[in-house]
């Protein structure tokens, strides 16, 4: 059984009470994204409570009629199927249903989940970086005051990016008088406050905290879970402020925070049951390029639809590949021009039909424009 620094034994499933239907309840959600789900359809389904045992339909073969697994109500969670005759435990299931490597993958999402603090007891170190064994340091998490503390304060440039009261109190933006900067918190999907992230007022440009961990953090997907109804679709932009945007004009977002989705991220989508993104890059060679390699990474990973979203007024590879014909660059043009509700939604296949340009040909555009500059700088033109 794999070991990380010893953490693994620190923090195992005997110290955590569990409601093993609860649990049972939350891996069925995630089984409909399994690859063997339509020739399993009823995994997990039928759960009985017995007292000290539960029984559910068996996810490791198709089942038909009663359920034939069962499972220990306590640690240490031990499961056997009568039918097909597999044993194991809860995180072994876990890493079976979600898809995982290992058992030790399946024991990190069941911690994540399930291991739960009160908002005003909450560690100073985030739980993911304990239970996965990277750079504690890179995953710590700040006190909610370091965000709160500029919540006060307030600067124009916001409301100029089209930005109301309601968004930006929303997104707990703030401003930091003493840098001159607009205050963006950026919390995981737990709540847990990785970093205050700045945008300088007097120049365009972002002051971040260097060697902050941040592709496991879909920016904005802990706002969508608080909301009173379950959210299953969410546009993915690049951006902190093209989420705000799409939030603002009635679109659930969330933020790579980079020009392309991890697989990190790609893991906290399924997690928080997103059935359907639609990739809301930026209008512009980088986004058509994000766009193509995001749903590389989604696809190989989940069973997550793939939409994508198209620009009024001239979308980059299918109606021009010149950037100055192009009216709206971003999410947040289309907010302060009053066009969110004119974009197109379509499927990734029909984009792709719609598209001039492909992975290859982008590449080599790049290519051409580096190779440009460098030749324009070496002449004293550029």
């Amino acid at each position: 059984m794999p070991e990380t620094n010893g953490v693994y034994h620190m923090l195992d499933l005997s110290s955590i009470p569990l409601d093993v239907e609860e649990v049972l309840e939350e891996l069925r959600l995630h089984w409909q994204d399994h690859p063997d789900a339509a020739y399993n359809p009823l995994a997990l389904t039928k759960v009985k409570n017995l007292g000290t045992n539960v029984m559910f339909c068996c996810p490791y073969h198709a089942q038909t009629g009663s359920p034939s697994c069962g499972m220990m109500t306590e640690y240490p969670y031990g499961f056997q199927c009568f039918g097909c005759e597999v044993t194991g435990n809860l995180a072994q299931l876990a890493a079976h249903v979600l898809d995982l490597p290992g058992e030790f993958q399946g024991m990190q999402f069941l911690l994540r989940e399930f291991l739960s603090t009160a908002a005003d007891e909450r560690p100073p170190l985030d739980i993911d970086a304990l239970i996965d064994g990277t750079d504690a340091s890179k995953r710590r998490s700040l006190p909610d005051s370091e965000a709160t503390k500029y919540t006060a304060y307030s600067h124009p440039y916001m409301a100029s990016r089209g930005f109301s009261p309601r968004t930006l109190a929303k997104y707990e933006i703030g401003y930091d008088k003493e840098r001159n900067a607009i205050t963006i918190p950026v919390r995981t999907s737990k709540g847990l406050l990785r970093f205050v992230k700045r945008r300088l007022i007097d120049r365009k440009m972002f002051l971040n905290e260097k060697d902050i961990y941040k592709k496991d953090i879909i920016y904005g997907l802990y706002y969508i879970l608080q909301a009173p109804r379950r959210i299953t679709e969410i546009d993915i932009n690049e951006s902190e402020t093209d989420t705000m945007s799409c939030y603002q004009g009635g679109r659930p977002a969330g933020a790579t925070m980079g020009k392309i989705i991890s697989e990190e991220q790609v893991k906290e989508l399924m997690q928080a049951g997103i059935k359907t993104v639609n990739l809301f890059f930026d209008n512009d060679i980088y986004g058509v390029l994000a766009t193509l390699r995001s749903f590389n990474t989604i696809s190989k990973m989940s069973a997550i639809r793939v939409n994508v979203v198209l620009y009024p007024g001239g979308h980059w590879g299918i109606d021009t590949v010149n950037e100055d014909e192009l009216l709206y660059k971003d999410a947040n043009n289309l907010l302060k021009a009053g066009l969110l509700k004119q974009v197109t939604v379509v499927p990734f296949d029909t984009f792709v039909l719609m598209q001039t340009q492909n992975e290859k040909s982008i590449t080599e555009i790049l290519g051409r424009k580096k190779n440009d500059r460098e030749q324009r700088a070496g002449n004293g033109t550029g």
